[in-house]
């Protein structure tokens, strides 16, 4: 289930770049998703693991 929450949440990463007409890279995606993690942190007290599994990836962990 995290492997699928992750794929669509990179996905729609890239679909809002895209559509901004802005780069789409890795390091960009991950850091962007990283902003999200700090946000979940301090709304709910715990990261998502969705989005940890999807920075670990892109950053090549």
């Amino acid at each position: 289930m995290a492997f699928e929450e992750a794929c669509r949440m990179v996905g729609e990463c890239c679909l809002m770049f895209a559509q901004n007409g802005q780069e789409i890279s890795r390091e960009r995606l991950a850091l962007w998703l990283g902003r999200a993690q700090e946000e979940a942190v301090d709304a709910i007290g715990e990261p998502n693991d969705a989005l940890q599994l999807a920075i670990e990836r892109l950053k090549g962990r």
